[in-house]
């Protein structure tokens, strides 16, 4: 089974990099309410954002090999999240579509991306998640 790696790499304060171990960055940074200096989103705002953009590139994907012509996709990801906690409370997707095709055709496409969505399914089904921690005292 391919093994898929992202690595984040702290810069300065709470400012991180993370990359994708292909070619691709992203930088990482809490807002200055929290401590950082707002440089890029947060990891929790990344999730969120790469919730919204799977959704629209497997729709885009599942109506392609459908032979469905999409003029418009566009996915906006709402999450709740309470202020005293570190876990999301709801996620709400807005899906807009404009397609030539029937309504029950666009909808049986956005059946299939969400069974397809590998993000979609993060947010759904909880994933066991191994730590191993290696420390490394300086002095």
């Amino acid at each position: 089974m391919p093994i898929q790696k992202a690595k984040a790499k702290l810069i300065e304060n709470v400012r991180t990099i993370v990359d994708n171990s292909r070619t691709h960055t992203v930088v990482c940074d809490l807002p200055p309410a929290k401590g950082g200096d707002d440089t890029g989103p947060t990891a929790l705002e990344l999730g969120i954002m790469a919730l919204s953009d799977c959704a629209a590139t497997i729709f885009a994907d599942v109506a392609k090999k459908s032979k469905i012509e999409v003029k418009k996709i566009e996915v906006v990801a709402e999450a709740e999240k309470p202020a005293d906690s570190p876990k999301l409370k709801s996620v709400k997707l807005k899906v807009y579509v404009a397609a030539k095709a029937r309504k029950q055709v666009i909808e049986a496409i956005w059946r299939r991306t969400e069974a397809n969505c590998p993000v979609v399914s993060i947010f759904r089904e909880p994933i066991p998640v191994e730590v191993e921690l290696i420390t490394e005292t300086v002095g």
